[in-house]
């Protein structure tokens, strides 16, 4: 198993947690056992850990007072198909570890995590009387991404230098945006908006793949599936999913919105989805954009920066595809580049105009 793997499979283990401690806390209400059974269904991932935290307390019969969930019909739900019970969610997939340890071993390692799942349970505080997800920051340092399956069967890729908050209640799902950029891909729920709030702009979505990035001069919103509507200014949470999209900017999938000093612009512009989301493969992709932006692009997730003080340099159109972490390869590309010269320091790479006139657009595939 792989560290980004052992990351998933223990932010599984504590919404695994956090189910538990809401069925033993009473009968859920319906919007809430509706997201508790999507979550189920995700993956039989999700069951596996969901068993193993009732089975710390020996007390998988008491984990829901719905005969529908016994434990046959969790097995079951796991074993009956050859797809593992696992429903097709579009967009951006989560790779989940296969269950490949014996059960034996496996059930003596969830019995020495039972301290820090009793610790999950006590500190995860209840809302509204229901347990849902409750309030969980999300954080990635410079150069760090992550994803991780929530409560409600949706899945949250965080990039690099991203602050999120997620707070889940019974009749909403926010996400806060502190700085940074995330993907989401939303389930369905019409009992519960789905809500991105990230400075003055908020994005409402139903069953809904689409990217906040929210920037120090602009927020961008980006649809990758499905359709968001996009408001500015005080929000009212609407009381129904369908009910939020029905006001502010709809944008739909292949589409993108700007949002500059807190104002909303008239109309989505098409995007290129590709360099958009090409951050969830850690790569870079760019289309005739000038050099000094893709520079500050690679410098988002490398120690070693790109300096471009020729405004000249800046402006220079360029298209290719790399890994957003092979700052080697990108400044060889430039080397390449008519008039350009690659000063390579122990500290990054300043990059200068050796000629006194700049070449043409380039392109690297």
């Amino acid at each position: 198993m792989t560290a980004s793997d052992a990351q998933i499979r223990s932010a599984i283990t504590q919404v695994a947690a956090d189910w538990y401690a809401a069925h033993r806390s009473g009968p859920l209400a319906d919007a809430d056992r509706a997201a508790f059974l999507a979550w189920l269904k995700a993956s039989p991932i999700h069951i596996e850990e969901y068993l193993g935290v009732a089975a710390l307390e020996r007390t998988l019969s008491a984990a829901t007072d719905d005969p529908s969930l016994s434990v046959d019909t969790l097995v079951e739900m796991a074993r009956g198909d050859p797809n593992g019970g696992v429903v097709d969610l579009a967009g951006p997939q989560v790779s989940y570890p296969a269950p490949v340890r014996p059960p034996h071993r496996y059930w003596r390692s969830i019995a020495a995590a039972c301290v820090g799942v009793v610790g999950i349970i006590i500190v995860w505080p209840m809302r509204d009387g229901h347990r849902v997800g409750g309030v969980k920051a999300y954080r990635t340092t410079h150069g760090e991404q992550g994803v991780w399956p929530l409560a409600d069967g949706s899945t949250l890729h965080v990039n690099t230098d991203t602050a999120v908050t997620v707070r889940f209640s019974s009749t909403e799902r926010l996400v806060e945006i502190e700085h940074g950029q995330v993907a989401l891909a939303v389930a369905h729920d019409d009992g519960r908006p789905f809500r991105v709030h990230a400075g003055s702009t908020d994005t409402v979505a139903v069953g809904t793949e689409f990217d906040v990035y929210r920037r120090p001069d602009a927020t961008l919103i980006t649809v990758v599936t499905g359709q968001v509507a996009v408001s500015v200014g005080p929000f009212a949470p609407p009381r129904t999913a369908d009910a939020g999209l029905s006001g502010g900017l709809r944008v739909v999938a292949g589409r993108q919105v700007r949002v500059v000093a807190g104002k909303l612009p008239s109309a989505s512009e098409p995007t290129d989805l590709r360099e958009t989301t090409a951050w969830l493969e850690r790569k870079i992709v760019f289309e005739q954009r000038p050099l000094g932006a893709v520079a500050d692009e690679f410098n988002r997730y490398n120690d070693k920066p790109f300096t471009i003080d020729d405004p000249a340099l800046r402006r220079l159109p360029i298209s290719g595809t790399f890994n957003a972490a092979d700052t080697d390869s990108f400044a060889a590309f430039l080397e390449s580049l008519d008039g350009v010269r690659v000063e390579r320091l122990p500290t990054g790479f300043n990059v200068l105009n050796s000629q006194g006139k700049i070449g043409s657009a380039a392109r690297i595939t």
